[in-house]
């Protein structure tokens, strides 16, 4: 006879089947806890933690799993992984803007187009230079050591 799990209003539904790769992760992680935390684990304990993780992703057991060892200083429950999992949901960024859109990569034959188009379209509209605004500034290398320079500094107060 088929074991079926009821839910609040009343329904049977038929209980999540989990993955080899589930159980492989389930498995080490239970093995990494009893020898971590010295406890020792039943095989009821291991179908309560597989029941209450079920939902769970591989990738998201094993995730909480390594979070929750980190984080507990007791061996972790089922309650204390799904916490972590969802600590760890909060703090990832969240982008809430629209879809970023994907463009084709530019080619050097397009790219060469389009410098030469741009070129033509100055030439049409007869782009101004840039005009300086009379202030210029001229830089000229210094002629001290950089051992005469650090003690010009340190006498100006700019160096200790």
């Amino acid at each position: 006879m088929e074991k079926l799990l009821h839910s609040q209003n009343g329904e049977a539904k038929k209980p999540l089947q989990q993955s080899t790769r589930f159980w492989a992760v389930l498995r080490k992680h239970l093995a990494i806890f009893t020898e971590h935390y010295r406890q020792p684990m039943s095989e009821i304990s291991v179908l309560a933690y597989a029941e209450d993780l079920a939902d769970l992703t591989p990738e998201q057991l094993n995730a909480a799993c390594i979070e929750a060892r980190r984080t507990s200083e007791f061996m972790p429950v089922s309650a204390t992984i799904r916490n972590c999992l969802s600590k760890m949901r909060s703090t990832e960024p969240v982008y809430l803007g629209p879809p970023l859109l994907e463009y084709p990569e530019i080619t050097a034959e397009e790219r060469e187009a389009a410098l030469a188009f741009s070129e033509e379209l100055k030439k049409k509209l007869g782009s101004p230079e840039p005009k300086p605004n009379g202030k210029t500034l001229t830089v000229r290398p210094s002629m001290l050591s950089i051992e005469e320079q650090k003690d010009e500094l340190r006498k100006r107060g700019y160096l200790q």
